[in-house]
């Protein structure tokens, strides 16, 4: 890394930590946090289009893919959103690292998912000093160094007092000033460290990531792990025994079936709705880890013929159990939300239920048909739109629409948990509030007033600032109550 690229990264990292103290104070980060990503990806993309790499594509995409995966945090308000589109910022950000390290979007593995979060983490953490030292390179004379540091050192000795006599006489020569003074004394001596603190921090890792994304400035090395090539017998203990598990556990569900309510009534104690809701998300986490017994099994076996074909046979048929496991779950969840209505809760787990099974679908398409190469690829990109639809359909938004069509059937309706929900939500439930029954679209109207009170105070801040919640707060979100059918 040349001295004027260290300079480059030295600045950005000082202009970003000066911007993040102040985007990131003030409550809930939303705008902040975006503008505070818009910042560090454009500082990249210049610091590298400097260092000759405009036509890294892949490079490109990547920070504007961080950048793009940020807007989620001002277009959508729901707080699960927030979660999973800052891990979406994170993840690209650690793959921009890892694309600086000299690899290749298109050779993806699936173990280099952990190596570039080990990497990214690692470099952000140590490359700052690396950045120090090539910014001053130049001086190469140790002595002159250490000269000027005692010269700088005396002269802060020498000036101190006359300073503090000044300040001190010009204080008391005047009211104004003194107070002016004052001020700023307690300033640097509570906040003034704060924001010292964070800035020195946010500027430590914005040197190290900004450094990483550079091609050929690597000051991490994570070491190669090799597949141990082992017999097919190893790995056919675990997949023999998911098998019985998933075949034995599949038998009861055709029982309760055929059975129904009166089964479940008698074997275990359960209601249908019961049931239902201890279920799904296991299920699901079961899904999730059979797939990934699979792909660590493939990493781990021997590449021999005889070994991929008994490898592909019970795959298969693993697939397959594991479709039939999420029917079950598919299954359970239509009995929860037919007996209790929709949550956010439950809306996401059905995401991440569909997101199991592009990643089901993608597995058989791609390592059992001997592409194992393009199942990364394939399921960065299957991430990718999977993210971004969530964002896209507004998941609080089904929520009320879905319960209201209940409401309207004479079903109970739970205005505190509609109330609490974020400005996601607000608009369907503006508009469909005045066709619940009287008595609950007013107990709607007095939850939403209150909890959007406390909202409003709690999220004065510009930085904490979404779009739907910016357009609620102009609907007068907070100040008008609902219109409800009169009779209640």
């Amino acid at each position: 890394m040349t001295q004027r690229a260290s300079r480059t990264i030295l600045l950005a990292a000082l202009l970003i930590a000066v911007a993040g103290d102040l985007l990131l104070r003030g409550g809930e980060p939303r705008l902040g946090f975006t503008l505070l990503v818009a910042l560090v990806t454009g500082s990249a993309f210049v610091i590298g289009a400097r260092a000759g790499a405009r036509a890294d594509r892949e490079r490109t995409w990547l920070l504007a893919g961080t950048a793009v995966a940020a807007l989620g945090f001002v277009l959508r308000d729901a707080e699960p959103l927030y979660a999973i589109d800052l891990l979406s910022v994170l993840c690209m950000g650690a793959l921009t690292v890892w694309r600086g390290s000299g690899q290749s979007l298109a050779r993806l593995e699936v173990l280099d998912a952990p190596k570039a979060a080990a990497l990214a983490i690692l470099t952000t953490v140590v490359g700052a000093p690396e950045v120090l030292r090539a910014t001053g390179h130049a001086e190469t004379d140790a002595g002159a160094r250490a000269a000027r540091t005692r010269a700088l050192a005396l002269g802060v000795v020498l000036a101190l007092p006359p300073l503090l006599l000044v300040m001190a006489l010009l204080g008391s020569a005047d009211s104004v000033f003194g107070s002016f003074l004052q001020s700023t004394v307690d300033f640097l001596a509570l906040e003034g460290v704060q924001h010292v603190v964070v800035i020195v921090v946010l500027a430590w890792l914005a040197m190290g990531w900004l450094l990483g994304t550079l091609a050929g400035s690597a000051v991490v090395k994570l070491p190669d792990v090799r597949s141990p090539g082992l017999p097919f017998a190893t790995a056919s203990v675990g997949l023999y025994g998911l098998v019985l598990l998933l075949t034995l556990f599949l038998g009861t569900q055709v029982r309760v079936l055929f059975g129904g309510a009166a089964y479940l009534s008698a074997t275990a104690g359960l209601t249908v709705a019961e049931y239902a809701r201890e279920g799904f998300f296991q299920l699901v986490v079961v899904a999730g880890i059979v797939l990934a017994t699979l792909v660590a099994a493939d990493w781990l076996v021997a590449r021999d013929e005889e070994a991929v074909r008994r490898y592909r046979a019970v795959g298969t048929v693993l697939v397959g159990l594991v479709a039939a496991l999420l029917v079950s779950a598919v299954a359970r969840m239509w009995l929860y939300v037919t007996s209790f209505g929709l949550t956010i809760d439950r809306v996401l787990a059905t995401a991440i239920m569909l997101w199991v099974v592009a990643a089901i679908v993608t597995f058989a398409v791609t390592m059992l048909r001997g592409r194992g190469e393009r199942f990364a690829p394939v399921m960065l990109l299957v991430t990718i739109v999977w993210v971004a639809s969530l964002n896209a359909v507004n998941p609080e938004a089904i929520v009320v629409r879905t319960n209201l069509a209940r409401a309207a059937e004479g079903k109970a309706f739970d205005a505190p948990y509609h109330a609490k929900l974020s400005a996601d939500a607000l608009p369907a439930l503006l508009a469909a509030a005045p066709t619940l029954p009287a008595t609950e679209c007013a107990a709607l109207s007095e939850n939403l007033a209150t909890v959007w009170a406390k909202r409003r105070v709690a999220r004065s801040d510009w930085r904490s600032l979404s779009l739907p919640y910016a357009r609620a707060i102009a609907a007068g979100a907070g100040d008008a109550s609902i219109r409800c059918a009169s009779g209640g």
